[in-house]
């Protein structure tokens, strides 16, 4: 090797190690014009440049960079062409619609050609394609101008039908002559221009008015085609300089020359280059980068660094081994990599964690590789982390590069990044944060949780993609709420019937005690909601005696001046045995007392039963029904945050159980007969029929349990110390998800049915009577209904503990993408008595300041 090839190695090397260049160079994107292979398909610039190596497309014409569109922006079609002096070139093919072709160089608008002085059709359609000169009234030649259904003529002329057949019409002035008049005001007419310098003839449009024509003024605006295109006695003025050099962008040097950047990161500029006409293309680099292999068509390929935050590149070939060098400015992070290495840019670490902690020890910071990495990834004081870098950490771009954080191994909905209680300057740049949907009944989902970290703590260039909440659970229904009572189904909560009252005593057989009904039984929780017994049937037994006033005939015996002395009687008369009293809250009370009759005065078979006294078996009277269970209140308090950083609506309120049912009171026995003493005849005493019993009381239905709030979803959650939390950079992203659905409050259940009271026994001798009817028992109340469960909001930035400057400040730079919906309260569970109230709604705001 030559020592001039040496010596230009060696300051090759230097100026890149010098320099801090860095090249971006990523191979399998789209191929464009850079010299380079872009697909990995062994082939550069493939599209662009022909087999015989040369560029002859409409999007690199001679070289990368000159694109023919923009050469000739009014054309509508173009095309990249050899020239045998300058090469491959580009030229028009054809005007779009509106433009036609002024020479080879340009497509000019369409201008008026209506009245103007003609000889031949090509006068007319140089100015407007279509247009032909005809013959006006005074023999004078005017072009005319096409015309037909869709292109109207204007006010005073005519369209005139093309000849020979097949032409387009031509408008002609109504007036037969080309003049301004009544009727025309407005309309542009032809004219000529004619330069001042070298009478140079120029397309003009005059425009009618009250008073005739107005001067003829330019109908073109001067275009690059080294013509007087408005005849102002200079050429392409517009494109040139005041000492006549051609300097515009597209036209450096001549017209539809362009000056363009050959490659990326450039910037070209045409400037004077000396005496006019001459001129040159200067092209540079834009500030940071640098053209360090000297091609031009692959741009400045490095970028600068000066040494502060996260190089946009790591590493370089300076020996040309084709191998990057190795370096431990950094401690870095690749999913290739393994946590027993040393964290070096050829020996790089696999865990967030690990290489964290690395760095910590030697103060440095951490770079991370494209790839998906599982957290928890907690920030570490002092150690700024940095990602978006291609796997062998020479290039950075956080969109091609993505690093992605995700926890897999924690509870669904954890949040996978996490800051607490760090106050030292650091930086977290260039990640995509995913949550995870919530699976627990209840839980939220939180992606980046932020507990007492200071204003140090900057966080950039950041994408929260949050998770979902969970929907609340169901309240439990009053019927699985029975086993917390021992019970199995609702059919228990259902009262017992009465016992039947027993009938009288038949002929032939001795009279008798005959028992009244027993009392259904029952218990509630402990609580006794029995019925009464029924009143017994008792053997008459010598009530009266004859001869002597008989109470027990009533108003017979006290009688006097035809007022009956009844207290007297009630005083003296035997009744039958009491019945009882049904048990519980508001018993039912015993049926009224029943009264024996005797025979009349010694007369066998004749019953003295004046009605002044009860002779049939009293009915018990029903026992009083259990009051309904109060609804649960649907939920409306603000969220819990869980000690993962989770936020779920609180739950809805229980209903209240229903009260139970009394039971039903006993009823009395029926009259019986008594033969008093000395009667003749052959009859004997009768019992009336027994009472019933009363029928227990139904108990009351467990409640309904309020239904569970839903989990929250939240892409940042902060929970600040002092005031306010860390710095959110502009680009920082959030993308919400939805809450979950409150959960509905469970459904009450009827009562328990009462029991029913039981009929008495029927007497089996014309005068004695039947006993009464047990009263039946209260139903028990039903339970409440269970409330609803709160909805779970759906928030890209939810704050604790700051002050609202600190939440304008978020509000103001991080962007909220709105992809999910607040979950709906819970519904309030149905009672047959009271229902539960729906829970709130979940709240949307995108960012929310806690109260």
């Amino acid at each position: 090797m030559s020592s001039f090839v040496e010596r230009s190695l060696l300051l090759l090397v230097a100026l890149v190690a010098l320099s801090g260049c860095y090249e971006a160079h990523l191979c399998g994107t789209p191929e464009v014009c850079n010299l380079r292979d872009d697909d990995c398909d062994g082939r550069a610039d493939e599209g662009f440049v022909d087999d015989d190596g040369v560029y002859r497309s409409v999007e690199a014409c001679g070289q990368c960079g000159i694109v023919c569109a923009d050469v000739f922006p009014t054309a509508e079609l173009v095309e990249c062409v050899d020239d045998e002096e300058n090469g491959p070139t580009c030229v028009i093919i054809t005007c779009a619609e509106g433009f036609h072709r002024a020479g080879d160089g340009a497509c000019v608008p369409d201008v008026p050609s209506l009245c103007l002085p003609c000889t031949t059709d090509d006068d007319c359609g140089l100015r407007l394609p279509g247009a032909r000169c005809l013959e006006t009234a005074t023999g004078a030649m005017r072009c005319g101008q096409p015309c037909d259904d869709t292109a109207l003529c204007p006010e005073g002329f005519e369209c005139l039908p093309g000849m020979p057949e097949g032409d387009p019409g031509q408008c002609v002035p109504l007036s037969g002559i080309c003049a301004c008049g009544e009727g025309t005001e407005g309309v542009e007419l032809a004219c000529i221009l004619e330069s001042p310098d070298d009478g140079q003839r120029c397309a003009g449009i005059q425009r009618c008015g009250a008073d005739g024509p107005s001067e003829c003024e330019p109908a073109l605006t001067e275009v690059c085609n080294a013509q007087d295109d408005d005849c102002d006695g200079a050429l392409d003025e517009d494109f040139r300089d005041e000492e006549g050099r051609y300097i515009a962008r597209l036209h450096c040097g001549g017209c539809a020359t362009p000056c363009v950047e050959p490659g990326p990161n450039m910037i070209a500029e045409c400037l004077p280059d000396g005496a006019a006409p001459s001129v040159r293309c200067e092209v540079e680099c834009l500030e940071g980068f640098v053209d360090v292999d000297r091609i031009l068509a692959n741009g400045c390929e490095c970028e600068r660094w000066d040494g502060s935050g996260p190089p946009p590149a790591v590493g370089g070939d300076a020996d040309c081994d084709g191998v990057p060098d190795d370096t431990s400015d950094f401690v870095y992070v690749s999913v290739t990599g393994s946590d027993t290495n040393p964290g070096t840019l050829a020996r790089p670490m696999r865990t967030l964690t690990a290489a964290q902690e690395r760095a910590r020890a030697q103060g440095k910071d951490v770079l991370v590789s494209r790839g998906i990495y599982d957290g928890p990834f907690d920030v570490v004081g002092g150690v700024s982390v940095f990602g978006g870098y291609s796997p062998d950490f020479r290039d950075r771009d956080l969109e091609l590069y993505p690093v992605l954080i995700e926890r897999s191994a924690a509870e669904a909905g954890t949040p996978p990044l996490t800051c607490r209680n760090v106050t030292a300057a650091t930086r977290i740049e260039g990640f995509v944060i995913q949550g995870s949907d919530a699976t627990r009944e209840g839980a939220g989902s939180t992606a980046v949780l932020v507990d007492g970290c200071g204003p140090a703590v900057r966080f950039a260039s950041l994408t929260v993609l949050a998770g979902r909440g969970a929907d609340g659970v169901r309240g439990d229904d009053s019927s699985t709420n029975l086993r917390d009572w021992g019970l199995s189904t609702l059919t228990q909560l259902d009262g017992t019937r009465g016992a039947e009252g027993a009938p009288g005593n038949t002929d032939g057989v001795a009279c008798r005690r005959v028992e009244g009904g027993a009392g259904g039984r029952h218990a509630c929780r402990a609580v006794d909601v029995s019925g009464g017994r029924g009143g017994a049937a008792e053997c008459p037994g010598n009530i009266c005696t004859n001869g002597a006033a008989c109470a027990n005939a009533g108003c017979t015996d006290f009688t006097s001046g035809g007022v009956c002395d009844i207290d007297r009687v009630l005083a003296l008369a035997t009744p039958n045995p009491a019945a009882q009293t049904g048990r519980g809250p508001t018993p039912g009370a015993a049926g009224e007392l029943s009264f024996n009759a005797p025979t009349n005065r010694g007369v066998c078979n004749f019953c003295d039963d004046n009605p002044t006294l009860l002779r049939d078996g009293g009915n018990g009277v029903d026992g009083g029904s259990g009051a309904n269970g109060g609804g649960g209140l649907g939920c409306s308090a603000p969220p819990i945050v869980d000690v993962q950083g989770r936020l779920a609506g609180r739950r809805g309120s229980d209903g209240t159980p229903g009260s139970d049912g009394s039971g039903g009171g006993g009823a009395t026995a029926g009259g019986g007969y008594e033969v008093i003493g000395g009667t003749s005849g052959s009859c004997i005493d009768r019992s009336g029929g027994s009472g019933g019993g009363g029928g227990s009381g139904g108990c009351g239905a467990p409640q309904a349990d309020g239904g569970g709030g839903a989990g929250y979803s939240v892409g940042v959650l902060v929970i600040a110390r002092g005031g306010a939390g860390p710095t959110f950079e502009s680009t920082v992203r959030v993308v919400t998800s939805s809450g979950g659905r409150g959960g509905d409050g469970g459904v009450g259940a009827a009562g328990g049915a009462g029991g029913t009271g039981a009929g008495g026994g029927v007497g089996r001798f014309w005068c004695a009577r039947m006993g009464g009817r047990g009263g039946d028992g209260g139903r028990g109340g039903s339970g409440g209904g269970g409330g609803g469960g709160c909805g779970g909001g759906s928030h890209g930035v939810y704050i604790s503990g700051a002050d609202g400057g600190y939440r304008d400040a978020v509000a103001g730079s991080v962007m909220i993408e709105r992809a999910g919906v607040a979950g709906r309260g819970g519904r309030g569970g149905f009672s047959p008595g009271m229902s539960g109230t729906d829970g709130t709604n979940g709240t949307d705001a995108a960012v929310v300041l806690a109260p």
